[in-house]
């Protein structure tokens, strides 16, 4: 509590936007390095821009059926991205602080968007409580790490896409909160979650359809674990844009399949200051429910 009063207390000595205007400023030549360094013989030169460098989705059909099935907070820059790389980067054993170093350019070769950067300091925040032995539920953790991101760049107080960040982020605690092992079970708990946690950020999308809970358990994964780390791969290997355009087609496809039930009607989306206290009625109701499940349990 005393570490979450301390953050509360920065936020009313929060660091000047020239912070973000320089970052922005300085990711705005990384992006563009990013886009210059993709293999220039792929059929999907755009979607690997999209998936890798965070350009916009420039192709119609495609932005419309990632709506429609309610993927596109997937398949554009969103903190899975930096939490993969972390991952590949851990399993080839790159020391901790090189990791910060490459996932730090990353977060600017993809725009400095709010998603990336809450991931990046998510990163952080977790090693750093984990190098003092601090035991943090992950809740809490996403919590810490959302209000470090807002004290050092308080314009994204009116951000919609750090807010889907972090309702997202959130959501992923659950299978911790329950203390659920089954890993078939915590995928689909996750999926449930992410549902439920994106219905207030998502409200006048036109993205919200019972149907694309379905998808989310079923196309989600192709997206992190096939689409995703082949295009790594296909930036650092470029003979294998042919394999990459090959499964982007394929998921093209399919994406229009499922895509074909889900009718988009837009509504009027909610104000920002409503979905602050969403997140924040979440993390009270999941705070309680913790102290009603486990307190007194763990000693036992």
């Amino acid at each position: 509590m005393i570490i979450l009063a301390t953050l509360a207390l920065c936020l009313s000595i929060a660091c000047p936007p020239a912070l973000l205007i320089n970052t922005s400023l300085l990711s705005q030549k990384f992006q563009q390095k990013c886009v210059q360094i993709l293999p220039r013989n792929s059929q999907e030169q755009q979607s690997l821009s999209s998936l890798l460098c965070g350009e916009k989705i420039t192709e119609s059909e495609l932005q419309k059926n990632l709506q429609r099935t309610s993927l596109i907070h997937i398949f554009v820059i969103s903190g899975s991205h930096l939490i993969l790389l972390d991952e590949l980067l851990g399993i080839l054993r790159i020391p901790l602080f090189v990791r910060f170093i490459v996932l730090g350019l990353y977060s600017l070769a993809v725009g400095w968007q709010a998603p990336a950067v809450r991931a990046l300091l998510g990163l952080f925040t977790r090693s750093f409580l984990q190098h003092w032995r601090w035991s943090f539920p992950a809740d809490l953790t996403v919590l810490i790490t959302g209000l470090l991101t807002l004290i050092l760049f308080p314009a994204w107080w009116n951000s919609l896409s750090l807010v889907m960040s972090w309702c997202a982020a959130l959501a992923l605690c659950w299978p911790s909160l329950l203390r659920i092992r089954a890993p078939v079970v915590r995928v689909f708990l996750a999926q449930i979650s992410i549902f439920l946690f994106m219905c207030a950020p998502l409200w006048g999308l036109g993205s919200l359809h019972p149907l694309s809970l379905v998808y989310n358990l079923i196309l989600a994964p192709v997206v992190s674990y096939v689409l995703l780390p082949l295009a790594f791969l296909t930036a650092l290997v470029p003979p294998l844009a042919s394999v990459f355009d090959q499964v982007m087609a394929f998921f093209k496809d399919m994406l229009s399949i499922v895509a074909e039930p889900i009718v988009i009607t837009k509504g009027t989306l909610p104000r920002i200051e409503i979905l602050w206290l969403w997140i924040l009625f979440w993390h009270v109701f999941m705070h309680f429910l913790r102290l009603r499940l486990w307190q007194g349990r763990d000693s036992r």
